[in-house]
């Protein structure tokens, strides 16, 4: 069984059960479903049904497990076939369905389970035997179909966090980004990255390395800003014994083969020197280098990255930057937006720097609901830096567990960023606190299940919740 289903039936089993299944269809009702259930692929194939499918339909379980159900309708064994019109179809299904074998009509729901994109991946099938209760079923069915895309949601973040990366984020511009990251990792593309100081280019360009089919090569990096013009070259092409004076007299391998067989990344490529722009453009055209003092050529393969926080295209129109190297360089563009703009980013990016902190630094900080509206609502100049950077200093210079507003330090006090007093209603006030707990509790429970548990509500109350407040 390919790995994607695997992981399915294993949330599946494990956060959407039985029991919750009744509890969403009728909670008040003393009325029992039937635990017959179908879980189908999106092709037809069968991959799981209930263990007693046998004591309520005569099926051996291993006789329908990895069939078609396109066959079971084709045979005549189901009349209609339900699971094989939710397939066709691509929407739910109430019907009263015929299992031919022991003659017994049953009433059957099916679900169609879509990804984020509106792609359908799976179909499941549950029945149940009065009436009474199929009217139930229809009147909760939108409470089960909300649970439903958010455990959809909960599926893509379990495939999100299989692929190996650490960058954070929720916001649907970083999901778009982060999907054309996937889709072009593993070309030999060129990329450019984008964006405004602290945003985060360097840790997209190594997640970009690291879902690459060149993760196991090296990743090397040069920030060409920090390095003096008479010293860049000998940096990215290295240089033999004895080529200038200070020299190291065994010479010296650069970057550019240091990132042989894996990803050369290029930071605040717009402060190149144009000597080396030319010299760049001719690594880009040939992929071959020679050392300084030397004049053999060698052969080097790797993928190029490169980022910087100016306008290249304005550099082009002031002969700063050559136009041929920005070609190459822009084949895949890669904009990160200024944290200001994706507002959803600034709770999880907290969390996971305080968390990182706390866990380096040996201690155990919370933030009050209040200095994170604070957060929310400050505006970032320095980026996703500047909130890395501050969560740093709250948790080093913490003097008590929990953490307020009144330990942020004196330039975020001023220039009109003071923080304002709660003011609100007090249902107002309320709402954000529950804001706040739905939001810390579900990034550690990470399933709406665990959260339910955890904070003695329903599964169904806890999906709209998150849905509500974590989006």
């Amino acid at each position: 069984m390919p790995k994607k289903d695997m992981d399915f039936l294993q949330m599946f089993n494990r956060d959407i059960n039985l029991q919750s299944l009744m509890n969403i269809v009728d909670p008040d009702s003393n009325l029992l479903m039937a635990d017959e259930m179908m879980i189908t692929r999106a092709d037809g194939i069968i991959l799981q049904v209930s263990k007693n499918y046998e004591d309520y339909f005569g099926f051996p379980r291993n006789s329908v497990v990895g069939r078609s159900a396109f066959d079971l309708e084709a045979d005549g064994t189901f009349s209609p076939c339900v699971t094989a019109e939710v397939i066709r179809r691509k929407e739910k299904i109430f019907t009263i369905q015929t299992i031919n074998r022991i003659h017994k009509n049953v009433i059957t729901v099916g679900i169609p389970l879509f990804d984020n994109q509106g792609n359908l991946q799976y179909a499941i099938c549950f029945n149940t035997v009065s009436m009474a209760q199929f009217n139930t079923i229809q009147h909760k069915y939108r409470d089960l179909q909300d649970s439903m895309k958010q455990y959809t949601r909960e599926l893509e973040d379990l495939r999100t966090r299989q692929v190996k990366t650490t960058l954070i984020y929720r916001s649907p511009a970083m999901q778009k980004l982060m999907t054309l990251i996937q889709n072009t990792a593993n070309t030999q593309a060129n990329i450019l990255i984008t964006g405004e100081t602290g945003v985060g280019k360097s840790a997209v360009a190594k997640t970009i390395h690291e879902i690459s089919n060149r993760a196991a090569g090296p990743f090397a990096e040069i920030n060409c800003a920090v390095l003096n013009e008479n010293l860049i070259e000998s940096e990215l092409f290295g240089y033999e014994k004895g080529s200038y004076t200070g020299a190291s007299s065994h010479g010296k391998i650069g970057k550019v083969e240091m990132a042989n067989h894996g990803t050369l990344f290029l930071d605040e490529i717009g402060e190149l020197p144009q000597r080396t722009q030319s010299k760049l453009l001719q690594l880009i055209q040939t992929k071959t280098i020679e050392r300084l003092s030397s004049t053999r050529k060698i052969k080097v393969d790797f993928r190029l990255i490169v980022a910087t926080n100016r306008d290249l295209e304005d550099e082009m129109k002031n002969g700063t930057f050559r136009p041929d190297l920005f070609y190459r360089l822009n084949v895949i563009r890669l904009q990160i937006p200024p944290l200001r703009e994706r507002e959803e980013d600034i709770f999880p990016l907290t969390r996971g720097f305080l968390d990182r902190f706390c866990t380096e630094y040996g201690k155990n900080v919370v933030f009050t609901p209040r200095l994170y509206t604070f957060l929310d609502q400050y505006s970032w100049p320095g980026n996703v830096r500047q909130l890395e950077n501050l969560v740093e200093r709250l948790v080093i210079t913490a003097a008590d567990t929990i953490v307020d507003t009144t330990a942020l330090p004196q330039e975020y006090l001023s220039d009109g960023h003071a923080p304002a007093a709660e003011t609100g209603t007090l249902a107002e006030r309320m709402d954000a606190y529950e804001a706040e707990i739905i939001r810390s509790t579900y990034a550690h429970c990470k399933t709406t299940v665990a959260l339910a548990k955890e904070l003695g509500i329903s599964q169904a109350t806890a999906a709209r919740k998150v849905a509500k407040y974590v989006g």
